[in-house]
């Protein structure tokens, strides 16, 4: 193969030279910055993958975010009497998390949810099998809704 930079022939490596990346001779590598053959390359990410990859729970072991888990959350902290401040030195986080889970804007992990547990003695997930939702039956007394409803008609 030929030299990228001076045209000989002879053996290549990859150096990379003022950010571009070129097959150069040895008379030429001392230009830029030789890189590593890309067999070591992909072996080292192969490494990291498979430190990196996470379990996932069963099906039958997910949790869920309880319905209306930020207003629970305030309800609870009102009832203490605790001020944002007091809630959230308690739980050791910021302040705007506290105001973020209140609103809504932020979903919990399991970390924060287990502070939120500790702090303010509620649960903000549930079992995949438990409800915190009305049933169809429990609804039977509303009326039911039709396409007309639901539809946006557009006429001519």
């Amino acid at each position: 193969m030929k030299c990228e930079m001076c045209g000989q022939e002879s053996k290549l490596k990859k150096v990379k030279v003022e950010g571009a990346v070129l097959k150069l001779c040895e008379n030429c590598q001392d230009t830029g910055e030789v890189m590593e053959s890309s067999r070591k390359v992909k072996n080292r990410f192969k490494k990291n993958k498979s430190k990196n990859k996470t379990k996932k729970k069963p099906k039958t072991q997910r949790k869920h975010l309880v319905k209306d888990f930020d207003k629970k959350i305030k309800e609870k902290r009102e009832s203490k009497e605790m001020s944002i401040e007091d809630l959230s030195e308690e739980m050791m986080v910021k302040e705007s998390v506290v105001h973020r889970l209140e609103s809504g804007k932020l979903k919990p992990d399991e970390k924060l949810a287990r502070k939120i547990k500790k702090a303010l003695g509620i649960q903000v997930y549930r079992e995949e099998n438990q409800l915190d939702y009305e049933t169809r039956e429990s609804k039977k007394s509303s009326s039911k809704a039709t396409i007309g409803d639901i539809a946006d008609v557009k006429k001519k």
